[in-house]
């Protein structure tokens, strides 16, 4: 009984070592969230009133979509449809933006697109 016992013990410990060094190796979460909306266009051609509309429309999203605190909010596209202008915007946390920064600094992994005996371009 003792043998077996201590067998089950050591196995249990074994078990809980692996899981813990498992759970201490998950990285950090990153929110990196992009959202398309609709902006009415202003009636005058003002510039004045697109960046008041444009604004508003981020303040929208920021307020209603979005269920983290944001550090970076970028406008990636803008379209005009009918009596619309179609707004995409890239919003990012800290860690987030750390990502993106790895990635567009080619610092980050590889795209599973790429060959792995293909030398990547870096920046020194």
């Amino acid at each position: 009984m003792t043998v077996r016992t201590c067998k089950i013990a050591r196995s249990l410990v074994a078990g809980m070592l692996v899981l813990g060094s498992v759970m201490a190796a998950t990285p950090a979460p990153a929110h990196v969230v992009e959202v398309t909306t609709a902006v009415d266009m202003p009636e005058s051609k003002d510039t004045g009133a697109m960046k008041a509309a444009l604004q508003k429309a981020v303040e929208r999203v920021l307020a209603d979509t979005i269920a983290f605190k944001p550090t970076m909010v970028t406008l990636t596209d803008a379209r005009v449809m009918g009596e619309k202008l179609l707004v995409r915007l890239l919003i990012a946390d800290a860690d987030g933006e750390r990502m993106l920064k790895d990635l567009r600094d080619n610092t980050g992994s590889a795209s599973p697109d790429e060959e792995e005996g293909q030398p990547r371009e870096t920046k020194i």
